[in-house]
């Protein structure tokens, strides 16, 4: 039998065989496939199992805006897909999978070994090539999700009250579209868990790799780079009240470009104004900026407030592109910033007039931050151009504890431009810190003084 199949999702289903423990093969036949979900949807046979390598290419939508028929077996259907592909074909705009329903049933789905693909549906709600809805689950193993386009959720959506598991697994070249266009390869409401899972290539207003709200989100691994935002997170946005826990992942890369409504933060990773998040022996590196308006900025890491706290997670090389931006490796405007256990901040540049802060930039947005920078060091770190300061950290507003910590080789323009500390208030806690070798001056020509700091 072909391993390309384009059927009509009407007419009759192919025959099926049947393996015992209550699963079905599946022939490589799309209309076989319907049935094999209709029957575990009703408990029959909910283990599926595709042909190895087969294209099942799905044409029309079997129900409004869902190219298979939604899972609503709660007490799991799984699908092993044995590297076959599931793909949107024609002009018809759809998703392909669903979980639960809009009726408030919810539905468990697994997915092994598969590639799902080209999804595009046509309402707001999103989810590209899949849509888990309120009170449902879905886990996914060696599961590739790519070329979709949505309002929300390129790739995946998950709604409030899910949970989620993708491990192993490749979300690429999914976008999202429109004024609420937000999580280029995924957007999480619910309780998610991504264990070594890349973030590849996909494109969003915010959060060009993944966009997340509320719930908790777990990132254990795995990388995300070459994404791309037109406004905020080219990486990833954190935004509302949810908990980030992010370990050993690489965010790489990514970009803030223009397209968007006029600003731009957050090239790595965009943190919004409440919530907690942690990022825990992780590298956010390469990230770029290019600068919108003038009080855009965090190359690597833009922060509005809440509670950020990097441990041994290196903020290096990302760039600001423009006049003047604002804290290339990081940028924050509220909440508190713990910067802890060799979490380095290196190697940031601000290229542009009016610069600030090539390391750290600090302003109160909506309150006043604070920064604890405890073992760590800000160093190497430019700002280039007329009127630019702070080549390590530039505090226009803000409380800094420096402890144990490095602010060395930083570079600024010529005086009167600090390279190392220019603040606007006097930093008077600093234990254990070296500031020097910073170009023009460490913190000679900051409004305000720094304790320990000489030239």
């Amino acid at each position: 039998m072909s391993s390309l199949v384009t059927l009509a999702l009407t007419g009759a289903a192919a025959a099926t065989s049947v393996v015992p423990a209550h699963a079905v093969t599946v022939p490589c036949d799309t209309a076989a496939l319907i049935t094999a979900i209709t029957n575990a949807n009703a408990n029959i046979d909910t283990v599926i199992d595709l042909e190895p390598y087969c294209l099942y290419e799905v044409s029309v939508a079997n129900v409004t805006d869902t190219g298979l028929p939604p899972i609503t077996n709660n007490a799991g259907v799984t699908i092993n897909g044995n590297n076959a592909t599931i793909k949107r074909v024609g002009t018809d705009s759809f998703r392909l999978f669903e979980v639960g329903t809009s009726a408030a049933v919810p539905g468990n789905l697994t997915l092994n070994d598969l590639t799902v693909m080209n999804g595009q549906p046509s309402n707001v709600i999103g989810g590209g090539n899949v849509l888990v809805r309120e009170n449902s689950t879905f886990a996914g193993t060696n599961v590739a999700l790519q070329g979709a386009t949505a309002n929300i959720g390129g790739g995946i959506r998950f709604r409030t009250s899910t949970t989620g598991t993708l491990t192993d697994s490749r979300i690429s070249d999914n976008r999202t579209t429109g004024g609420a266009s937000a999580g280029g390869g995924l957007y999480s409401d619910g309780q998610v868990t991504l264990t070594n899972t890349d973030f590849t290539s996909n494109r969003a207003r915010i959060g060009g790799g993944i966009g997340h709200n509320v719930g908790t989100l777990t990132i254990n691994g795995g990388s995300i780079k070459h994404n791309t935002a037109f406004d905020n997170g080219g990486g990833i946005a954190s935004d509302g009240n949810g908990t980030l826990n992010m370990t050993g992942t690489t965010v790489t890369d990514n970009r803030v470009t223009t397209g968007g409504l006029g600003s731009g933060n957050g090239g790595g990773v965009y943190i919004g104004f409440n919530g907690t998040r942690t990022i825990t022996d992780s590298v956010i590196e390469g990230n770029t900026v290019t600068v919108q308006s003038a009080d855009d900025g965090g190359g690597g890491i833009f922060m509005g407030g809440g509670t950020l706290t990097l441990d041994n997670t290196k903020v290096k090389g990302n760039k600001l592109i423009g006049e003047a931006g604002h804290g290339a490796g990081i940028d924050a405007r509220g909440g508190t910033l713990n910067v802890l256990n060799a979490s380095d901040v290196t190697d940031n540049l601000a290229a542009g007039r009016y610069s600030l802060g090539g390391g750290i930039y600090t302003a109160s947005l909506i309150n006043t931050p604070t920064v604890n920078v405890n073992g760590s060091a800000i160093d190497r770190n430019k700002v280039s151009g007329t009127g630019s300061r702070g080549g390590g950290i530039y505090n226009a507003s803000g409380t800094y504890d420096l402890t144990d910590a490095s602010v060395q080789f930083n570079v600024a323009p010529d005086a009167p431009a600090p390279g190392g500390i220019w603040t606007s208030t006097a930093i008077t806690s600093v234990t254990g810190t070296t500031i020097a070798n910073n170009t023009p001056t460490n913190c000679l020509y900051s409004l305000a003084p720094v304790t320990s700091c000489v030239g």
